[in-house]
């Protein structure tokens, strides 16, 4: 990067005036002191002014960017062409015959009723232990 000792010296100026601001301030906030109030403000203007010609600095250290060619004219100046149809000679664009209704990832409403039906049942038959259990330890 060209010009890094000055950028550094942006920086080093903007940290002095951040201490500054940061020490003035304690002394007004803790010690009471008015005129830490004024010399706080007064440094971080400063710190402010400092970034600021930073920027300045770092923005007119760059190259005007070079203005963008347009690639193509725009849609409407163009003449529209028409394109002849295209025949599909890749297989997987035909279309496909769709798979039958008893698969493993659908199986039929009989065996999932009777897999949920199943699945109740023991649910229920194992709270009904469980309370059994939990009745008798209860009742000594």
């Amino acid at each position: 990067m060209r010009g890094y000792t000055v950028h550094l010296l942006f920086h080093l100026l903007a940290i002095a005036a951040g201490a500054a601001c940061g020490i003035a301030g304690g002394l007004w906030w803790f010690g009471g002191d008015p005129s830490g109030l004024w010399l706080g403000t007064g440094a971080l203007a400063v710190g402010v002014i400092v970034l600021i010609l930073e920027s300045l600095y770092i923005s007119a250290d760059q190259p005007a960017a070079p203005p963008r060619q347009p690639s193509r004219p725009p849609l409407e100046s163009r003449p529209r062409i028409p394109l002849p149809p295209r025949e599909r000679t890749r297989p997987d664009l035909e279309p496909v015959a769709a798979p039958p209704s008893d698969t493993l990832l659908q199986p039929s409403m009989d065996a999932a009723k009777s897999v949920d039906q199943e699945t109740k049942t023991s649910a229920l038959d194992a709270l009904e232990e469980k309370w059994r259990d939990d009745r008798s330890t209860r009742q000594v």
